[in-house]
């Protein structure tokens, strides 16, 4: 098993392949060349990578330590971070993070964030509001909350989103319907079955762009039934209503069943809402902390002003809260 890698020899790492030369590197660094040579030989080993390539210049990093040098830096901020909040909670008390939550997003996300803030942040309480993402967003904006956990779009001006979920939507509906039978329904197939919705008022922004995406599949939307909650939203499914579209991998209640539409991937995408306040301490720690958690999953996107996104009608794959 390899030595584990030294912080010191990777910050020396940093400043040769910056010089370009062991030489210089060692003279900057304070140090001896042999003893800066041997640092790198000992770092090649532990890593078990080739680092460094001389020429008759000097020497430059191969494509296996400027990984390393990119942890390195990444180490660096997430030390001083650590750093900063622990000066803040030690000599100002934390406020508590207002948190909002839309219904409609998955509860095992909302309760990660919670975990993860008060692993990070143990003496800062956590006082839950849950809510429409319109009143949500307004409240964002207003300042009477810190941060919110909706489903995209969502507009707001001075706002930014950190998405972390996606998922595919899929028809819910009763398991003794035909169309379980399938393995994936036809838009044809669907016909106007599609009946029940989440209520437009609480997401106006995604209702609308749900309707331009269903018209574009020819999927006609006789909407008979809406709903504020997806428990809501199920119980008007099981009870003979029609079928509804639901996020893939969600929990259903008993004598219900899933089916992907063909054709189309259509997904549903949660994010975290930033306000503009900077009274908060605590949430660029947590967003760094979430989005290392689930860089592991996906590749995320960057965080972004939060706007309402409208793909291309032609489009065959689109996001529909995003």
């Amino acid at each position: 098993m390899p030595d584990p890698i030294e912080h010191r020899h990777l910050k020396n790492l940093t400043v040769v392949a910056e010089e370009g030369n062991i030489s210089r590197a060692a003279i900057r660094l304070y140090i001896s060349q042999s003893s800066l040579s041997q640092q790198m030989k000992q770092l090649e080993i532990a890593a078990q990578a080739c680092l460094l390539v001389r020429h008759p210049g000097g020497v430059h990093a191969t494509p296996a330590a400027e990984i390393l040098i990119a942890g390195n830096k990444q180490i660096l901020k997430l030390c001083n971070d650590v750093l900063t909040a622990a000066q803040s909670a030690n000599t100002v008390p934390l406020l508590p993070l207002r948190l909002g939550f839309s219904s409609f997003v998955d509860h095992d996300l909302y309760e990660m964030v919670c975990s993860i803030h008060k692993t990070l942040f143990p003496s800062c309480e956590i006082m839950s509001q849950s809510g429409d993402p319109v009143d949500l967003l307004r409240m964002l904006e207003s300042g009477e909350i810190d941060a919110a956990l909706v489903t995209l779009p969502a507009s707001g001006a001075g706002l930014t989103a950190h998405q972390f979920t996606q998922s595919r939507l899929v028809v819910c509906m009763r398991a003794d319907d035909p169309l379980s039978k399938l393995k994936e329904i036809t838009p044809a197939e669907l016909g106007s079955k599609l009946t029940i919705f989440r209520d437009p008022k609480q997401h106006p922004e995604a209702h609308e762009r749900l309707m331009e995406m269903l018209d574009v599949a020819g999927i006609s939307s006789d909407i008979v039934s809406t709903n504020k909650t997806p428990n809501d939203l199920q119980w008007m499914v099981e009870s003979g209503r029609g079928c509804a579209l639901i996020p893939e991998g969600s929990h259903l209640q008993d004598g219900l069943i899933t089916r992907p539409i063909a054709g189309v991937t259509w997904t549903v995408d949660s994010a975290l809402i930033v306000g503009r306040s900077k009274s908060q301490k605590t949430l660029p720690r947590l967003v760094q902390e979430l989005r290392r958690r689930f860089r592991a999953v996906a590749k995320l996107p960057p965080a972004k002003p939060v706007r309402s996104v409208r793909p291309s009608v032609g489009d065959k794959t689109l996001p529909l809260f995003a």
